[in-house]
C-alpha cells in the first residue's frame, strides 16, 4: 500500500489528468463548439483524482498500477463523449491500445510475470472478438467503438485474471442494462434508442479492478 504522501500525489496527478482530461473532449467533440461546455472540467477532475486515489490504496505500489491509472485517464473522457454524442472516438481510444500494452509490457519485465502479461493479450483478443461476432449478428446493437474499447478493457482486466476479466465483463452487462432501464423512464427513450455502453462498461472494468485489489 502507498503511504499517504504517495496516495496524495496519485490523487493530485489524477486530478491533473481530469483537467487534461476535459481538453481532450473538447478536442474530440463531434460539435464545434461542444454543445455542453458547463463546467465539465471540476467534476471531471474530481471524479480522475478519487479513482486514481481509490486504484492507488487498493494496488499499491505495483507495476500495473499505471495501467490501471491510465485506463481511467483515458475511460473518463470517453465515457463523457460517449455519453452526451453516443461514440466513442477512434482517434482517442486506438492509441490508448499500444500505451496500454506498454505500460503491461512494462510491468511484466519489472514484475519478471510474463504470464500476466500473456493473459492480459488472450483477454483482449477473446473480448474484442465476442463483441465483434455479438456487433455482428446484432446488426446495430453494438458500434465498432464499444468493440474496441471492449478488447482495451480485455487487455487491462486480463492482466488482473480470468475471474476478474469475466466478472467486469458481466458488471458492465448489468451497468448497461440498469442505464438503458433509466434512461427509459427518465428521458422516455424508447428500447431501440441508441444507448451509450461505453460508460457502463468502463465501469464495470473499474469496479472489478478495485475490487480485486492487490
Amino acid at each position: 500500500m502507498l503511504m499517504w504522501w504517495g496516495l496524495c500525489g496519485w490523487t493530485l496527478l489524477g486530478a491533473a489528468c481530469g483537467v487534461g482530461g476535459s481538453a481532450v473532449i473538447r478536442r474530440f467533440s463531434n460539435t464545434r463548439p461542444p454543445t455542453r461546455r458547463h463546467g465539465s472540467t471540476g467534476p471531471l477532475a474530481v471524479g480522475t483524482a478519487l479513482l486514481f486515489g481509490l486504484l492507488a490504496w487498493r494496488v499499491g505500489v505495483r507495476p500495473e498500477l499505471l495501467a490501471y491509472s491510465a485506463l481511467v485517464a483515458v475511460g473518463m473522457p470517453l465515457a463523457v463523449i460517449d455519453w452526451r454524442e453516443r461514440r466513442l472516438p477512434t482517434a482517442l481510444l486506438l492509441p490508448a491500445y499500444p500505451v496500454h500494452v506498454l505500460l503491461l509490457g512494462l510491468a511484466a519485465l519489472v514484475s519478471d510475470d510474463l504470464t500476466s502479461f500473456l493473459r492480459a493479450v488472450s483477454g483482449m483478443v477473446v473480448l474484442f472478438s465476442g463483441y465483434l461476432a455479438v456487433a455482428l449478428c446484432a446488426r446495430g446493437g453494438l458500434g465498432a467503438g464499444d468493440v474496441r474499447l471492449a478488447g482495451l478493457l480485455g487487455l487491462v482486466m486480463g492482466w488482473a485474471g480470468w475471474p476478474v476479466l469475466l466478472a467486469g465483463t458481466v458488471l458492465g452487462l448489468v451497468f448497461a442494462t440498469v442505464q438503458g432501464a433509466v434512461l427509459i423512464l427518465l428521458r422516455g427513450a424508447s428500447p431501440q434508442s441508441a444507448m451509450p455502453l461505453g460508460p457502463a462498461l468502463l465501469a464495470g472494468a473499474v469496479t472489478v479492478l478495485l475490487m480485486a485489489g492487490g
